[in-house]
């Protein structure tokens, strides 16, 4: 299976994304029992967040949301969920609104603190460098929507007095 896709890379089909799963287990029987094992353990920790209710505790989510609000839904900055419990304790909705938030995931403890910062640094370099060309766009529209507004004016004086030296 993986050498058909690298084959296929290599010979310049290329995907829009690559969605890869992590996990193959060739033997079937340990994938179900792997399978099964993981739904039952997922489930008991689906009951632990209700337990802790973990959904009334989940204000970052709604800061994210003033945060972005604040800056009209773009943000000059990225804006992570760093969670160690999330992607155990929340629900399908919390995962929903994060995802329609543009919150990234950076997860606590699962990566070493060089890799955590190395990531963070990338992502800000990126949104300031995006940022920086909207400014840049937006100067660029405004001068040039300025310079044409003083131009028109000129015309349509320029305009007037020559259809009055004519008589129009």
């Amino acid at each position: 299976m993986t050498s058909c896709l690298v084959a296929a890379l290599q010979q310049g089909n290329l995907p829009d994304a690559l969605l890869c799963d992590i996990f193959f287990y060739q033997d079937d029987e340990q994938r179900e029992a792997v399978e099964k094992r993981v739904e039952t353990e997922a489930k008991r920790i689906e009951n632990l967040s209700a337990e802790l209710h973990a959904d009334q505790a989940a204000d970052g989510i709604g800061l994210i949301a003033r945060v972005r609000k604040h800056f009209r839904d773009d943000p000059p900055f990225p804006i992570y969920a760093y969670t160690s419990k999330g992607p155990y304790l929340l629900h399908r909705e919390g995962f929903d609104q994060l995802e329609e938030l543009n919150a990234r995931w950076l997860f606590k403890n699962k990566y070493s603190p060089q890799i955590e910062r190395h990531r963070i640094i990338e992502d800000v370099e990126d949104f300031r460098e995006r940022h920086q060309i909207t400014r840049r766009l937006w100067a660029v529209a405004w001068r040039t929507g300025l310079v044409m507004a003083i131009f028109g004016s000129i015309l349509g004086v320029v305009a007037d007095r020559v259809a009055r030296y004519f008589g129009y």
